[in-house]
């Protein structure tokens, strides 16, 4: 009978300790929003964070140590200080790259130039089809590389986005510019329209 009352403490024990730890959140107090506002996950993704603004005016020495450790064997590098991320241009393995860091240092992702034929097949079909056909003509196709262990939004063309691996397409038809954007998956979408 000890025993049964012994482990039967036991369970009840573990069970009121395990349900202590769950943490929540404390509201923000006076009902102000909270500075970076998390999005709520979409097909099982992590949430992200809307991109900070820098409150430094130069590029940060960690952001150096970082850039080196993220992608070690890297030459030329040139660092630009941006309003929301310190900026890296280099060369890896020959391939021209450009680094985000954001204000905690930590790389946010990169991008590179592409061709068209980089595109997946879906986002080709429908590219030629409904913009090409129409007379716009393809000036740029960049690639986005998330940094799938940072939850910061990035921001391109003056636009935060929250998606993971991205293309961008910048199209002119002669009176329009604008940007398209296309997942891993081929699914080709408006972005911005260039003004």
């Amino acid at each position: 009978m000890k025993k049964f009352l012994f482990i039967t403490a036991t369970l009840l024990a573990i069970t009121g300790i395990s349900q202590a730890q769950v943490a929540v959140a404390p509201a923000p107090e006076n009902n102000q929003q909270s500075t970076a506002s998390v999005k709520q996950p979409i097909n099982g993704k992590k949430h992200k964070k809307e991109p900070r603004q820098l409150d430094r005016s130069e590029v940060s020495s960690m952001a150096k140590n970082n850039f080196m450790a993220d992608f070690p064997g890297a030459s030329n590098a040139a660092w630009t200080h941006g309003k929301y991320f310190d900026e890296v241009s280099f060369l890896q393995k020959g391939i021209a790259l450009t680094a985000y860091y954001d204000y905690m240092s930590m790389l946010v992702g990169s991008t590179s130039v592409k061709t068209v034929n980089d595109l997946p097949a879906g986002a080709q079909k429908q590219l030629q089809k409904q913009w090409l056909a129409k007379g716009y003509t393809v000036d740029k196709v960049i690639l986005f590389d998330d940094n799938e262990a940072n939850e910061t939004n990035m921001v391109l063309y003056n636009n935060a986005f929250d998606d993971q691996d991205n293309y961008f397409i910048e199209l002119h038809n002669g009176t329009r510019a604008i940007i398209l954007q296309s997942d891993m998956e081929g699914l080709l979408g408006f972005f911005k329209e260039v003004k």
